[in-house]
């Protein structure tokens, strides 16, 4: 009887866990904090002109994006069903940044419209085309 139970328990502690969508499930592993490591095909490499890392965070369950284009923060919408994921609603801190970083980086977010998590690495596409690349942080 105690076996049962707690197989009834991990059943329904990974149901909590799951978000149904027509395409499958979604991968909870996308709730977490990620570092851009490419963007548009071009390798980020941190260097002066940039106050930070830029970073991503998403919360599945309240539907938002926080993070920071490596100059000003951000934050906005993120929808995630199954494998599609969409960034809307975008704000961001209105601090002069360097070069054109910020506004590549914005926009990729906003062209994304699916994923896949491979090997600590988030990959966000629009349609086909790599647009970004993140690894798991923390």
């Amino acid at each position: 009887m105690r076996l049962s139970a707690f197989f009834l328990s991990a059943i329904i502690l990974a149901s909590a866990f799951r978000c149904s969508s027509g395409e499958g499930t979604t991968n909870i592993l996308i709730n977490d904090i990620w570092a851009l490591e490419s963007i548009r095909g071009e390798i980020f490499k941190v260097d002066s002109t940039f106050k930070q890392q830029p970073l991503i965070e998403i919360h599945l369950k309240d539907e938002r994006l926080n993070g920071n284009s490596g100059c000003n923060n951000l934050s906005g919408k993120a929808i995630v069903d199954g494998n599609k994921i969409s960034f809307s609603e975008m704000a961001t801190t209105k601090m002069f940044c360097p070069g054109n970083l910020e506004q590549k980086f914005l926009s990729a977010l906003e062209d994304v419209n699916n994923y896949k998590i491979e090997k600590m690495r988030l990959f966000l596409y629009k349609d086909k085309t790599e647009m970004m690349v993140f690894r798991k942080v923390d």
